[in-house]
């Protein structure tokens, strides 16, 4: 007997009966045969995608703004750690750039990227967009799930529940029962739960907005930002405990997952901590304590409700169902996701922002420390990537040079880690400082005000052009403007870097070539320009608009690779 191990469509099933009642006609077999047949045809050929589906009756879809997978590994999260453990998990899936909230938020519910919903920035509305979607179930708006179970499944009740409004203007308001955004933590618990208990909704999709708000205001990685995950793990409980209370818990699938991680006190770029999220599953038909090791994205998010529902996915999305959640699903593939262990930690470490080295008199002292049990640390001092033929580490090295230190974990040959790097800046310890800046403080900034005729509120001079070196100044609404003179050398095309939180722009020979302006967290961008031996004026203006800002200047030539803006090339 040949088992078919692909699914007919069913105008060929009813074909093939056809043909075989014609056989077994003319081969004078008995009815009783005939039924036997048919029912084995259809058997083996006929199964279907959406009887193969979990066919859960309810999804609740979790999600918190900012949680990465730091978060989860370093905060007390007993909550989570149960759900893990009683489900299936990764803390390895990928959000879309750009690594923004609303890009990710719609990435989520739409299954499909930015390419194709159009939702590029935080700045998208209905009425102020570039990009057009390619498709849409109403005016500006890509098809998301919350219309999909609308349109496929009758009487279903829908229900969104989100902490951050901005998240109401991605989804069809027409598809959904129950929408409300709270504004607090504690109330969407509450109103999700009180919700779940009354209605036992068919879909619903419950965001939390607070653990957002502790990278922004403290950092990824810092006390406070793990207090916030291990607030949002009581919420998680008050849910969870929902879900069992309705009854409806073992009709249930619960997912967990963020819309994207953090860098610093930001995010917006293409770092692994900004672009990494949790990715976990719960309920009923998911694997237990089982570790997902294949890729997954955030799109996939939409397209696994939609297959646990049992509904059709469109053409237009690009997610792909995690069916290797699932019991009774399981994947073999040649290229599972690669799982790195961490980077050797350079010193000084890098502080939130700020970058791993530092500014030195006369020599500095290389340190690096390997935070795994494996593997040995391969570096380089050049800015060129190591590899298994770069000097090993044994011991601390010191350095009276300019240097871009990378280094890795190497085991066996071949990297295991993340590329760790560091800036190590050398000065003699006579030289003065060569940057005056001047501090202004005025109001409502969302972008560089022209500051002709005003008067600074402070002044003073420093090494480098950083926000480090005038944070004491710092406060709402402050402009700062460095001013000094770059040293060239020899004729080269120079490339000059900002990173800024909120906006900056810099000049060289009166010639703006950076220009990274607007009310923003952390971003870099870059500009260049050819120069000649000589001197010329270098002026950057950046503004902190609220909250707490960051600000520091790179550069590169075709002979120096990319490093802190030194101060020994400025007079």
């Amino acid at each position: 007997m040949i088992k078919a191990n692909f699914v007919l469509k069913p105008h060929y099933i009813s074909t093939m009966e056809d043909t075989l009642r014609r056989i077994i006609h003319k081969m004078h077999l008995s009815k009783a045969l005939v039924m036997f047949a048919l029912s084995c045809s259809i058997w083996s050929c006929s199964t279907s995608e959406q009887e193969q589906s979990p066919s859960v009756k309810h999804v609740v879809v979790i999600g918190f703004d900012g949680l990465s997978p730091d978060g989860l590994e370093n905060a007390n999260t007993p909550n989570f750690d149960m759900v893990i453990s009683e489900g299936a998990s990764t803390m390895h899936a990928r959000a879309v750039l750009p690594t923004s909230s609303s890009t990710n938020w719609a990435s989520m519910i739409m299954g499909a990227g930015p390419e194709q919903h159009g939702i590029t920035s935080n700045s998208w509305e209905k009425n102020n967009f570039v990009l057009p979607t390619i498709t849409q179930s109403e005016d500006f708006l890509f098809p998301s799930i919350f219309q999909l179970i609308n349109d496929h499944q009758e009487d279903a009740e829908i229900g969104a529940i989100y902490h951050w409004t901005g998240f109401g203007r991605l989804f069809e308001k027409g598809a959904v029962d129950y929408d409300i955004s709270p504004d607090s933590e504690d109330k969407t618990a509450a109103l999700s739960s009180a919700y779940i208990k009354d209605k036992k909704p068919t879909f619903t999709f419950i965001h939390f907005d607070h653990v957002d708000h502790g990278g922004h205001e403290y950092g990824h990685g810092s006390p406070e930002y793990y207090k916030s995950v291990e607030k949002a793990d009581e919420l998680l409980a008050e849910v969870m405990e929902a879900i069992q209370a309705s009854g409806m818990a073992d009709e249930t699938l619960v997912i967990i997952s963020a819309d994207h991680g953090g860098f610093g006190k930001g995010h917006g770029g293409e770092s692994l901590e900004e672009i990494e999220i949790p990715f976990i599953l719960w309920g009923k038909s998911v694997k237990k304590n089982h570790v997902l090791k294949y890729p997954v994205y955030q799109y996939d998010n939409a397209a696994t409700v939609a297959f646990a529902l049992g509904i059709k996915i469109p053409l237009a999305w690009i997610g792909k169902p995690v069916k290797n959640a699932f019991e009774g699903f399981d994947l073999n593939d040649d290229y599972p996701t690669t799982v790195r262990v961490k980077g050797p930690v350079i010193l000084p470490a890098a502080e939130l922002n700020k970058k791993a080295g530092g500014l030195f008199n006369e020599s500095a002292t290389i340190v690096m420390e390997n935070p795994n049990t494996l593997g040995e640390i391969r570096y380089t001092t050049d800015g060129s990537m190591p590899n298994a033929n770069s000097t090993l580490y044994t011991k601390a090295v010191t350095t009276s040079d300019n240097g871009v230190v990378k280094s890795a974990i190497f085991n066996k040959g071949k990297i295991v880690s993340t590329v760790s790097e560091a800036f190590f800046r050398i000065k003699n310890k006579t030289m003065a400082p060569p940057i005056s800046y001047e501090v202004f403080y005025l109001e409502n900034l969302t972008s560089i005000p022209s500051l002709d005729n005003k008067r600074p509120d402070a002044k003073g001079t420093c090494f480098e052009i950083t926000s480090d070196e005038v944070k004491e100044e710092i406060k709402s609404n402050t402009v700062v403007r460095f001013r000094t003179t770059l040293r060239v050398e020899n004729e080269d095309r120079f490339t000059f870097y900002t990173n800024s939180d909120d906006g900056s722009k810099l000049w060289v020979n009166n010639e703006l070539v950076v220009d990274n302006d607007g009310d923003h967290g952390v971003i870099e961008k870059n500009g260049s320009i050819t120069l000649k031996p000589g001197t010329y004026p270098l002026e950057v203006i950046w503004f902190n608009g609220g909250g707490n800002g960051w600000l520091n200047v790179d550069y590169k030539t075709n002979t120096i690779p990319k490093q802190v803006l030194p101060t020994s090339i400025l007079k």
